[in-house]
This record gives structure tokens, C-alpha cells and sequence, in this order.
């Protein structure tokens, strides 16, 4: 069996992976999903990034990709036959390090800020410092890196993190490709979230 950071998904496989670990908490009662809702989640227009349209046909062929590596298995005996993740036959994680990987295969490349602000429904961090610590651990991971810090710099003001599970060690979405008339329109929501972050973590003291 192959283990991450060889394994590598495509991107459908990511965006898969990623809803069936969302959904699994999110919304329990309806766990494990169909192909249609599979398709929906994989197209839902909040709390993803980019915005995708995946055919039926494609998310069957991720389906079967992340069969084939032992992260999904099919359940059958309702009407219609159910898929769930088998990520912890690959990867050994807490609740807290599943919810971040969850939103970088959601989301691609974000800042711990973002990271914080978008893993409420999936677990509660008390502080940055925990998800700065648990991306320390997927960055050192002992089969190689799960996740790459990406420096401020290079006109980025923010430090930001992508994970590398994905082909070709990319994200869904790749930054630093984006026109450049969006930069400074993503870098302002980037630091507008850390600071949310940050306050809100004064706040709970």
C-alpha cells in the first residue's frame, strides 16, 4: 500500500477525499454519500475553492482512483450504493489535524488565519498556535511533507500554506498562476482573516 506524500491525487480525486471528510462531520445523518450527493458536494458553490462543475462520470472515475488506494470503499444496502473515506488506513490523524487537511483539500493554499476560521464547523482550535503546530507536523511528516509553507514575499505580504497531495505537488488552485489583478484583493482577505482570527482568540482569553 502506498502511503502519502507518494500517493498522489488528481484533482477530482482531491475534491472527493476532501467532501466525503467534511460531510462525515458536517452532516453525519447523511454519511456515508451517494454518487449524486458526492457530485453536489463536490459542486457546492460555498466553502470551496475553485468553484468546480465535476460530471457524474468524473467524480466515478475518482471514485475508483481512491478505491484503488485503499481511501474510499463502497457500501452497499440501501437503494442506492454509498461511498466513505478510508483515510485513516493511509494517514493516522487526530480530529484536529482531519479538519485541517480537509479545508486545504477544500480550499488550496490559505493562511493559518483562514485556516482557523474555516475549520469552526469541523473542530474547535482554541488558537492559532495549534494549527501553526499541527502544519509543523504535516510539514515534517516522516514519509515526506504533507504540506508546504509558502513565505511571504515575491509580492505576497502573508505566509500561506498548500498541501502536497495532490499531482504535481499543487493545490486545486495554484496562487501564484492567478491574474495579477487579484492579488491584492486576495492579500487584503488573507490578512482581514488572520486579524479576525487573532481577536478572536483575544477575545476567548
Amino acid at each position: 500500500m502506498k502511503h502519502f506524500p507518494e500517493l498522489q491525487l488528481t484533482p477530482v480525486s482531491t475534491r472527493v477525499l476532501g467532501c466525503l471528510l467534511e460531510k462525515q462531520v458536517t452532516t453525519p445523518d447523511l454519511y456515508p454519500l451517494t454518487l449524486n450527493s458526492l457530485v453536489t458536494a463536490c459542486n457546492q458553490s460555498s466553502s470551496r475553492n475553485p468553484i468546480t462543475n465535476y460530471t457524474a462520470d468524473e467524480v466515478s472515475e475518482a471514485i475508483r482512483l481512491l478505491s484503488e488506494d485503499y481511501l474510499v470503499t463502497k457500501v452497499l444496502g440501501g437503494r442506492a450504493p454509498k461511498y466513505e473515506h478510508e483515510l485513516s488506513d493511509v494517514l493516522d490523524l487526530s480530529d484536529a489535524e482531519r479538519a485541517v487537511l480537509t479545508v486545504l483539500l477544500l480550499r488550496g493554499t490559505q493562511t493559518t488565519g483562514e485556516i482557523k476560521q474555516r475549520t469552526e464547523r469541523l473542530y474547535a482550535f482554541d488558537s492559532l498556535d495549534q494549527i501553526e503546530e499541527i502544519l509543523t507536523g504535516f510539514i515534517e511528516y516522516p514519509h515526506g511533507p504533507l504540506v508546504e509553507r509558502i513565505p511571504s514575499g515575491a509580492g505576497r505580504r502573508v505566509e500561506t500554506f498548500r498541501h502536497l497531495l495532490a499531482e504535481n505537488g499543487t493545490s486545486p488552485t495554484n496562487p501564484e498562476a492567478e491574474p495579477a489583478s487579484d492579488d491584492w484583493r486576495q492579500e487584503m482577505e488573507q490578512k482581514i482573516a488572520e486579524l479576525e482570527a487573532r481577536i478572536a482568540e483575544l477575545e476567548n482569553r
